[in-house]
């Protein structure tokens, strides 16, 4: 069978950060034998198309837009990016009809990559994946264009995959009665697959950034890892380390528009903005916390979030997407408040790591 991922984030490389869970995700259907094709952003659409383990990645274009750290992001430091998402169209249209025939589509993302992207496409089986951002456009558009949308996916037969309960409850919601239930029958909540390396290949790494900071006896590490941007609420993580009893040491893994806000903020305090990392090393820096915060007010199924319990990694957060629902089965996961008390008092609460650990 040959199926075909269409994407507005993957990695350019096994170490950026953008969009490996599509990737993940596209290896589990690769990995069922099936011929997988990942149409995704970046170089032209007349780039020869590359092989990468079991995937076949065809580029095309839209690179100024669609990438770290995310589309809406980049458009708001440069609004001229919004011209490539043209490009990107023109090159993924391309891209599908060299492909054809094809048997099963996946789009990642329900705008733009299911709609319009896939309308026009060949009509093959079609599964749209939400994971977060596309479902919140969608919800700060216009009801009768969120309506006109989920219905014309719907009419075209397309199956929907939530990463987050919470995503599917908001859009049904805000959708008429017929279309919520129409919705409803015709999706399921399935968070991304991820791909993280055991622990124990990344415990010598760890070990080694721990040693580094010189850390006191009894003294936690708490670890941001996430894209600098306001809804990640850094600036609380911040403030709640210093607030902790007794004060943690915080390492910021990332990069985004609010790092010069962060940088100015942390000034004087016992916090380390790492930067943009290699996924290995920012995954090294969750191994080697005691505390992954992540603050964040909007989310839907936070990858780092299961990354650090994959990890074995205690997780201080917010409540936001899925957080609490996960929480409610795995007591490594603690629900704090909003507020720099609240978190600071449930990073107090977590146990330092122990000695023979470190």
């Amino acid at each position: 069978m040959r199926i075909v991922v269409i994407t507005t984030s993957f990695p350019r490389d096994d170490e950026d950060p953008s969009g490996h869970f599509v990737r993940s995700s596209a290896e589990v259907l690769a990995g069922h034998g099936d011929e997988v094709h990942v149409i995704a952003p970046g170089g032209s659409a007349r780039d020869p198309p590359l092989r990468r383990g079991r995937l076949t990645v065809h580029r095309a274009g839209g690179g100024a837009l669609f990438a770290w750290p995310g589309a809406a992001a980049r458009a708001r430091e440069a609004p001229w990016r919004l011209l490539a998402a043209a490009p990107f169209a023109a090159g993924a249209s391309r891209r599908l009809r060299e492909l054809a025939p094809i048997d099963r589509a996946v789009a990642h993302w329900i705008v733009p990559c299911a709609w319009p992207l896939m309308l026009a496409a060949p009509r093959v089986p079609l599964e749209v994946r939400g994971h977060g951002a596309d479902v919140r456009l969608l919800l700060r558009a216009p009801r009768a264009a969120r309506e006109a949308i989920v219905a014309a996916l719907l009419a075209r037969g397309a199956s929907f995959a939530f990463a987050a309960a919470a995503l599917l409850d908001a859009l049904s919601g805000a959708l008429s009665p017929a279309l919520s239930g129409a919705l409803s029958a015709a999706a399921r909540v399935e968070p991304p697959a991820i791909d993280v390396p055991d622990v124990l290949d990344l415990k010598d790494r760890a070990r080694a950034l721990r040693r580094g900071l010189a850390l006191a006896p009894g003294e936690r590490l708490a670890v941001v890892a996430c894209r600098l941007i306001r809804t990640k609420r850094v600036d609380l993580a911040i403030a709640a380390a210093a607030a902790a009893s007794p004060p943690a040491r915080l390492v910021v893994v990332g990069d985004g528009p609010e790092r010069p806000a962060l940088e100015r903020l942390a000034v004087g305090s016992a916090v380390l903005l790492a930067g943009a990392l290699p996924r290995r090393e920012a995954l090294a820096w969750i191994a080697a916390a005691d505390a992954l915060l992540h603050p964040s007010s909007v989310e839907a199924a936070p990858t780092v979030v299961r990354e650090a319990r994959a990890l074995g990694v205690s997780v201080v957060a917010c409540d936001a997407g899925d957080v609490a629902v996960w929480a409610a089965d795995d007591p490594g996961i603690a629900v704090a408040p909003r507020t720099v008390e609240g978190l600071a008092a449930a990073l107090s609460a977590v146990p330092p790591r122990p000695p023979e650990r470190a």
